[in-house]
């Protein structure tokens, strides 16, 4: 989940500093404004004498509950009702925890802290537990055209419903020759292209109308082929189209062509997983290379699995697993043998690894990779009263 609010820190210590500096490269806080301000407890209550207070306040403060407490009486004064204070203190002491909790504050972290620590604490008193439960949102990306990326991730979403029994929505971004629905033997009535031409109009309802069913559990969204020429959809509508969707199922998977733009660049960070597909040649090597620096750029420490397709093509010329974990720094999650008279038959019948060739030992391998994915046999793994702070801060359908 990509979070939107404003965030502003006052660390007194260097290391705290040092922790907040990292926030950022969070994959999760990257839409959100984050400002440090060195100076602790007592400069945030200056600090917003005269200025607005944002919605979560992180204050380290050295002294002991009763400086705290007259710290945060001071703040109370000055801070805006509704906010999230976070405190890091040197108290490491359960009472003392009790009664600042007590008191309303969000949040208390003995130092030293961590960017890890941070980021949970932001988390944690940000959720809300009424919030509809959201689903864990897969995109499968080719390191190159060709590879056999929406291949895998229409088998993916297969396998994930086959093994959970649960909801499970496939997009398919690839708005002119997208095949998700097509690899499904499913005909949809309109594409998707039109559910992103305003991104106002998206929600449930449309969305529903948009789908085709695959069995009582998987639903797809996908193109019905042409050459018409598109208007690009906007970051904003793909997005909205990505929340929506993972309101609706326990997995949202993503087919994303293979382009670099905008609305591509987005729905990665808006990913939980990332799953990036290469043959094993030096162009795909090269490639794959500048998608993981992208993401470690980006996302920090959420790298992305790799898979490699096409693995024994040509054994004398081709490249190693070992080549590609080398310069990538990440072993091939799954390594897919390539099986030509397969593929071609499974994909003229419009069926899946595990229907058309259950006995086959890729279906096997689909199914471990799906447990790596998220998948629990059977259950469910969809996500699903913050104290006061003083006085003044009071705190789908399955297809």
């Amino acid at each position: 989940m990509l979070y939107r609010f404003s965030i502003e820190a006052f660390p007194l210590s260097k290391e705290t500093e040092e922790s907040l500096a990292g926030l950022t490269s969070h994959r999760e806080f990257s839409r959100c404004k984050v400002a440090v301000h060195v100076g602790g407890l007592p400069r945030a209550a200056k600090h917003y004498v005269d200025n607005p207070s944002p919605q979560v306040i992180l204050v380290e403060d050295e002294g002991g509950p009763e400086e705290i407490q007259k710290g945060l009486e001071s703040l109370a004064e000055v801070v805006e009702p509704g906010r999230k204070v976070i405190v890091i203190g040197g108290i490491n002491d359960v009472q003392a925890y009790r009664r600042l909790i007590s008191q309303g504050v969000s949040e208390y972290l003995v130092a030293p802290v961590s960017t890890e620590d941070i980021a949970a604490a932001i988390v944690g008193c940000m959720k809300d537990p009424g919030s509809t439960p959201r689903g864990r949102v897969i995109s499968f990306i080719g390191a190159r055209g060709g590879v056999g990326s929406s291949t895998l991730a229409a088998n993916m979403a297969w396998t994930l419903v086959d093994l959970t029994q649960e909801p499970v929505i496939g997009i398919d971004l690839d708005l002119n020759f997208g095949t998700m629905a097509l690899s499904l033997n499913l005909d949809p009535k309109q594409s998707v292209s039109e559910a992103l031409t305003d991104s106002d109009r998206i929600d449930t309802v449309l969305v529903e109308r948009f789908m085709v069913e695959h069995g009582p559990n998987l639903s797809v969204l996908s193109t019905t082929g042409s050459l018409k020429e598109l208007t690009p959809p906007s970051p904003d509508a793909v997005e909205r189209l990505i929340d929506i969707c993972r309101t609706m199922a326990t997995f949202v998977v993503i087919d994303i062509p293979h382009r670099w733009n905008t609305w591509v660049s987005n729905t990665l960070l808006q990913s939980d997983e990332v799953i990036v597909v290469a043959s094993p040649d030096l162009a795909n090597l090269r490639d794959a290379k500048q998608l993981f620096e992208w993401h470690k750029s980006r996302r920090g420490t959420a790298t992305p699995k790799l898979v490699l397709s096409k693995a024994d093509a040509a054994k004398r010329n081709q490249l190693s697993a070992k080549d590609f974990q080398d310069t990538l720094g990440v072993a091939p999650s799954l390594n897919i043998g390539f099986d030509a008279t397969l593929f071609a038959q499974l994909a003229n019948n419009g069926q899946m690894v595990g229907e058309g060739a259950r006995n086959h030992k890729l279906n096997e391998q689909f199914r471990q990779f799906a447990f790596q994915l998220g998948a629990r046999k059977g259950v469910a793994t969809r996500a699903g009263k913050t104290p006061k702070f003083m006085s003044w801060l009071k705190r789908p359908k399955a297809s």
